[in-house]
């Protein structure tokens, strides 16, 4: 019998006898004696009140129940309710917070087992939810045994009538929430405490808070509560304090924190990208510096989901990826966590971090460089770098809106200039109707004034460029890991279009800019801010760049530029552009 047909078995079963009950025969439960609708459901002429008293081995839940006046409340509401109770071999007065743990075991809702399901969430008294679980057979509709409330498996279900009573193998515990378990984590995880600690802060409620006594400066002592606030959460509708929230964070501890970092900042090192200057390699106020925060500050944002992860979804070996509160991307299947210890939370579950990565495509945000960076190469380097094939070095000249001869600046003092100047060939000796190729390795001028070629990791980017406006040159690119093509573009055509126009261009939508930078927001609203310095126009939607080592290591390309002929023209290059596409993990 499957799980829907055995449940309707018990569901059918009670509606028979309540309606007789409730109905049509009044006398049918005078005796006080026990229907068994099915092995695992006892329906009773009794309240729930009546029911708890008459059984002795329930004597410990009755007297509870008794003293924390649960009965004269059920009295006054007058409703329906669930009941979890254990018997005495089970049974143990609370310590302490009496009162919380025995309203964790009284609910408003009559939940039958006909409405039982794995995931579902019984709000109890005490205003935290207490979560139901199911093995396999109970997903197949046995109760006993293979049902839990929290830490309890049932072991009775008793109908009475004012609701269900469930006798359980263990008394309630209440997780902690996941502010208090956040709030409560040793040293060991500092670094992850307090960065989501740092993010917000407490406020004093006074209207909530009852005034205790007078100390002896005369002022009113409180028994003080406190309201959370937290504009990092709180913008996002992320109540870490909320019971209805059904959350799952990721937990980093310091040393999985500081292993993480370093390799990050070992791949940049790797790539030569300069890990203080990340965000644009002209130092100015507007483009502040990258400091270790701003990595902390991505585990922050992808350490919390909307949804409860089963271990199955949190860790995988297929390809997959779940998205933070934020939209950070966490794969599954390349991320590591212990899935063998979960802590469960009264709104969520944690898990532990073992290892992780920080995703290229966070690392890298852009590789962009101009070319007109030949005019700083020495002949042996431009012999290098720039191999021709029928074409001759004309010059390098400005672009045709450099503010003053080298520099596009479109907002003194708002963006930094940048560079606006382009690499001219024209044809070489084989003449114009023949073809012509250009291998250019991408390089770029250190702060000492020194030629380093760029290297790329393995992984998917989106590759643009930039040309001069109507140029009439149609070429084509390629792009080649020792010496194999692994992506290639149609031609292009800059005639009658601003597509490729410099790093203007208009075929790529967001992102587009620098990482600093949002054209049209202040202050960057001024009337040129969408032609600013952005990735130019799109020639190679994915290119994906080979392990070519083995061994995940950032490996050198070459980006050939070539046509079938040069069509009486020149061809004038002003930038490449390559950004990481998000599977680029």
């Amino acid at each position: 019998m499957n799980t829907v047909s055995k449940l309707l078995t018990i569901v059918t079963a009670v509606g028979l006898v309540t309606s007789c009950s409730e109905l049509k025969d009044d006398e049918h439960y005078k005796d006080s004696g026990t229907v068994i609708a099915n092995d695992e459901l006892r329906i009773v002429n009794m309240t729930s009140e009546q029911y708890l008293k008459s059984r002795s081995d329930l004597s410990g839940m009755n007297q509870l129940f008794k003293e924390q006046g649960i009965y004269d409340e059920l009295q006054q509401k007058g409703q329906l309710s669930t009941m979890l109770v254990v018997t005495d071999d089970n049974y143990q007065t609370p310590e302490e917070d009496v009162s919380f743990n025995t309203r964790a075991h009284v609910s408003d809702i009559s939940m039958s087992p006909a409405n039982l399901q794995d995931g579902t969430r019984l709000m109890m008294w005490h205003g935290k939810y207490t979560n139901v679980s199911m093995d396999e057979e109970g997903l197949q509709g046995n109760i006993v045994d293979h049902v839990m409330f929290n830490n309890g498996a049932v072991q009775e279900v008793i109908k009475t009538t004012t609701g269900y009573i469930y006798v359980l193998s263990d008394m309630i515990v209440t997780p902690t929430s996941l502010r208090d378990y956040i709030n409560e984590l040793p040293d060991e995880y500092s670094q992850f405490r307090d960065m989501v600690l740092a993010s917000g802060g407490k406020i004093f409620d006074r209207a909530n808070s009852k005034a205790i006594g007078i100390n002896e400066q005369g002022n009113t002592v409180y028994d003080s509560v406190f309201i959370y606030t937290n504009e990092f959460f709180d913008s996002k509708n992320f109540d870490m304090n909320s019971e209805s929230l059904t959350a799952t964070m990721l937990l980093f501890s310091n040393d999985v924190i500081d292993e993480a970092v370093a390799d990050a900042k070992e791949r940049m090192a790797a790539m030569g990208i300069n890990f203080e200057g990340r965000l644009n390699s002209v130092t100015t106020p507007m483009t502040p510096a990258v400091e270790d925060s701003l990595l902390r500050n991505w585990i922050l944002k992808t350490a919390f989901f909307r949804t409860k992860y089963k271990p199955e979804e949190i860790q995988t070996t297929e390809e997959n990826s779940i998205s933070s509160i934020y939209s950070t991307i966490w794969r599954t299947d390349i991320q590591k966590v212990d899935t063998e210890n979960p802590t469960e939370l009264s709104n969520g579950v944690v898990y532990n971090v073992k290892k992780f990565r920080l995703p290229n495509q966070f690392l890298i945000y852009r590789m962009k460089g101009h070319f007109y960076i030949y005019e700083n190469c020495t002949d042996e380097q431009k012999e290098q770098y720039f191999k021709t094939s029928n074409m001759k070095f004309k010059e390098v000249k400005n672009g045709s809106a450099a503010g003053n001869g080298i520099y596009w600046d479109p907002a003194p003092g708002i963006v930094p200039m940048i560079p606006n100047r382009c690499l001219v060939y024209n044809a070489g000796d084989d003449g114009n109707d023949a073809s012509f190729a250009l291998d250019f390795t991408p390089i770029k001028l250190t702060d000492e004034g020194e030629i380093e070629t760029y290297k790329f990791l393995p992984g998917a980017y989106r590759m643009a460029m930039g040309f001069e406006q109507n140029m009439a040159v149609l070429p084509t690119v390629s792009v080649l890991v020792n010496g194999e093509v692994i992506g290639k573009s149609d031609k292009i055509n800059c005639v009658g279009t601003t597509n490729w126009h410099y790093d203007r261009g208009t075929m790529i939508a967001n992102p587009r800019y620098p990482e600093w930078y949002t054209a049209g927001t202040a202050p960057y609203n001024f009337s040129k801010n969408g032609n600013y310095d952005s990735d130019g126009g799109q020639v190679i939607p994915e290119l994906v760049i080979p392990d070519a080592n083995g061994d995940g290591s950032p490996v050198q390309i070459t980006i050939r530029i070539s046509a079938d002929s040069w069509n009486s023209a020149n061809l004038v290059l002003h930038h490449w552009c390559l950004r990481p596409l998000e599977s680029n993990y």
